[in-house]
């Protein structure tokens, strides 16, 4: 039953939520599901520019579940089935992954899409469920934040009560900031330059819903096809190393495309803006997750890298377990604080996975033995596993102990060769730019193989 008393400004909702992307439009829905009063309150007019546009497998099963898959079939998107993964100098062949190799029972496709469509979609189907939005008007500030009696002050003057509330407030993280909890990671402090482009060559052949991750010596591109015309292109470039290019940061993309052989292909005819978009410092935490009347969920709790496109898919699937939990609260199977440590330990859980993933994509041994395709009892497979967001509830035993036996041979081949060596392509390099300390021979801070690449070159 829908719990709410008084009337304006009196009112008691059962739940606020901070921000109404995917991460508290899910939220909202699980808890509007279950009868519960629900306030979302969001600064911005939706639709709008989100970037983050490849999801995960898991996320159509989600979809699936909340029974919002027709809805997403209808709007303009792009059927993802797999990665193409290479170095960026085009002296071989992408190494082709896709999803119909999972290890458990999962989706075999994901799919691309523009977050001002996918969000409004999702907000649009919070509010037909029964939650309520006050858009154009955020958070000024935190009043009181007890589990039972939250109160936040809108910046209009107006007063917000809940009994809890979840901050889904994005990259703004307002209650990590307001708690000062939020830290910048600083062996993943980078810097993202992208745009939205047509007539970008896009995989062929048995590729074809493939987005593409190409990687050179000082980060990484994506090309990832958002309808029929529209690629979202992008690179994430180390902090230190992009102030080395010496262009203003809305002209780095191109500069980028410019010197990377394989991007500079696929972008030979491609129409769209000489300048790009800029987000930096987007790698932190905001530990703990989960407090005296608060929950956290999406990049308001943590952000590592878009890399492996995790990023929604943790934030959905955060919503959805923080919604599932005040459920429980709200009618009385669970305490607030018993909840509060539950959705924590989860958080930290799925976190540290995804964060392990992506710290394996800086290591250059580790990139060398995906290139190879295939590894040896299928340990290959338990990376697409992990790819696909096959990671929920738990990692299954026959994925844990192959990713870890993957973990083992890319220390071992740092050392000892035992796929081919490949000398990464080096943007700076190409454009007359020599590497330096603190540079060589590390990507993030961390000694990423490189020196041991080049060794006999």
């Amino acid at each position: 039953m829908k719990t709410m008393t008084g009337t304006g400004d009196d009112r008691m909702h059962d739940v606020a939520i901070i921000g109404g992307g995917p991460s508290g439009a899910t939220a909202a829905i699980t808890l509007a599901d279950a009868g519960h009063s629900v306030l979302i309150v969001e600064k911005e007019e939706f639709p709008r520019f989100r970037i983050g546009e490849s999801f995960l497998p898991k996320t159509l099963e989600l979809l699936q579940e909340m029974g919002l898959e027709e809805q997403l079939r209808s709007h303009p998107h792009w059927v993802k089935l797999g990665i193409e993964i290479g170095f960026g100098d085009g002296r071989a062949d992408l190494t082709r992954i896709s999803f119909e190799d999972v290890m458990v029972k999962s989706e075999h496709q994901a799919f691309n899409m523009r977050r001002s469509i996918f969000d409004k979609m999702l907000l649009d189907a919070a509010t037909e469920r029964g939650a309520e939005i006050s858009s154009g008007n955020g958070v000024r500030a935190i009043e009181n934040l007890t589990a039972g009696d939250v109160r936040l002050r809108l910046e209009d003057g107006s007063e917000v009560r809940a009994r809890h509330v979840i901050d889904a407030s994005g990259q703004a993280s307002l209650l990590g900031r307001a708690m000062k909890t939020r830290k910048i990671m600083e062996e993943y402090k980078n810097i993202a330059y992208f745009e939205h482009f047509e007539n970008v060559v896009r995989p062929s052949g048995d590729r074809v819903g493939f987005a593409s991750v190409i990687m050179c010596r000082e980060g990484w591109f994506w090309l990832i096809p958002l309808d029929e015309k529209t690629t979202s292109v992008g690179v994430v470039v180390d902090s230190r190393i992009a102030r080395k290019i010496d262009v203003p940061a809305n002209e780095r993309l191109q500069w980028c495309i410019r010197n990377c052989p394989v991007i500079a292909e696929r972008m030979a005819n491609a129409v769209g803006p000489e300048t790009n978009q800029v987000i930096s410092d987007f790698s932190y935490t905001c530990a703990p997750y989960a407090g005296d009347g608060y929950f956290l969920v999406g990049d308001a709790a943590a952000f590592v890298d878009p890399v492996w496109s995790t990023g929604a898919t943790l934030g959905m699937l955060g919503g959805r377990h923080a919604g599932q939990l005040l459920n429980a609260v709200l009618e009385g199977r669970l305490s607030s604080k018993r909840a509060e440590r539950r959705h924590h330990k989860w958080l930290k859980r799925h976190r540290n996975t995804f964060l392990k993933l992506i710290g394996s994509f800086y290591n250059h041994s580790f990139r060398e033995l995906v290139i190879e395709g295939k590894g040896p009892m299928e340990t290959h497979r338990a990376l697409i596993t992990m790819l696909a967001g096959g990671v929920f509830p738990t990692i299954p035993f026959r994925v844990r102990w192959r990713w870890e036996m993957l973990m083992v041979m890319a220390a071992f081949h740092s050392r000892i060769p035992i796929v081919g060596k490949r000398r990464p392509h080096s943007m700076l390099t190409m454009a007359g730019i020599s590497f330096d300390s603190p540079f060589e021979g590390v990507i993030n801070g961390k000694d990423d193989g490189l020196k041991a690449s080049w060794r006999g070159r």
